[in-house]
């Protein structure tokens, strides 16, 4: 009698064990839904090799661009994916959850996503071009018309940002869509596409200092360029911190073990000195925050998308 419950209770520890002795068994997917070149590209290919580094079992992490849909391909694509952990997908915040939030139809639930880790964020900036007349919020409201805003286009973070901005502020907002990615709208306002631009202040940094942008406004709680206010020292600090954030999420149903060995890998690679000083360099700064954090993060972030989510809505 003995042996058999001694066998019984060897058998039921069995899965648990061998989940966490096999994990990862092949290589993992790491997609990316945006194409070559963004900030989401670079920190992902920058995680890679150092997740590699920290994993149980020597495997490969393959970035994959999986472009499309504003992002939405990708997260359906891991969305659908086998809950194995072999397939996990950075994820744009808010970008991914507008949809959702005005009622559209995605083929994926956030909700139902296993949540893995933070991996950064990028508080927002409003820049002019350098040539404009405008330098201050006053000037803005002397044009005496809607703000004309170049974007990539509706359901991305950087529209999102701008309406939320435009409708605190008690600007009006034309909003002009098509740019391919960040530079190319920035680079619109320099050539005076537009009336201002809304973009990380890392992605504005080398436009700052090549003399190209004025930087305007700036997000941060804190601001990090000489002279330029804050939304809270303007009168807005339920703004302060909006920001383009970057979540790693698995398809619903990975086991409690191998979400642990995949958010214990980035959180390693994450705090390896020599990948965070190349993501300094690059103007991707690492935020990691573990799996069972990253969803109260998000959801707090949201939260002010949701206050403003008429002004957010497809125009």
């Amino acid at each position: 009698m003995l042996r058999l419950v001694l066998a019984a209770a060897v058998a039921a520890t069995l899965p648990v064990t061998t989940a966490w002795a096999q994990f990862p068994t092949r290589n993992i997917e790491f997609l990316i839904p945006f194409g070559p070149g963004g900030g989401f590209d670079r920190t992902v290919r920058l995680l890679a090799p150092y997740m590699e580094q920290a994993l149980p079992k020597k495997v490969e992490v393959l970035p994959k661009n999986v472009p499309g849909a504003g992002g939405r391909r990708a997260l359906a694509t891991v969305f659908r994916a086998k809950p194995d952990g072999h397939m996990i997908s950075i994820m744009n915040s808010p970008g991914a959850a507008i949809p959702a939030l005005l009622g559209e139809k995605v083929e994926y639930d956030l909700n139902k996503f296993t949540w893995v880790a933070k991996v950064g964020a990028e508080d927002y900036m409003i820049g002019v071009s350098a040539k404009s007349s405008i330098r201050t919020l006053d000037d803005l409201k002397k044009l005496g018309r809607p703000l004309k805003i170049p974007t990539t286009g509706f359901g991305s973070t950087a529209y999102a940002a701008a309406a939320v901005f435009a409708e605190a502020f008690g600007f009006k907002a034309e909003h002009i869509p098509g740019y391919k990615g960040t530079n190319d709208y920035i680079v619109g306002i320099v050539r005076g596409d537009g009336d201002i631009a809304v973009a990380p202040v890392s992605t504005f940094k080398q436009f700052v200092e090549s003399g190209a942008i004025r930087p305007l406004v700036t997000f941060e709680e804190k601001t990090s360029m000489p002279g330029v206010r804050t939304v809270a020292e303007l009168g807005h600090p339920q703004l302060s911190g909006l920001a383009v954030e970057r979540y790693v999420v698995a398809p619903p149903g990975v086991s409690a073990n191998v979400l642990k060995i995949l958010s214990d890998t980035i959180g390693r690679a994450a705090s390896n000195p020599e990948l965070k000083a190349k993501a300094e360099k690059s103007g991707e700064p690492l935020d990691f925050i573990p799996a069972s954090g990253a969803r109260a993060a998000f959801d707090k972030a949201l939260a002010v998308y949701e206050k403003y989510k008429t002004a957010i809505a497809r125009k």
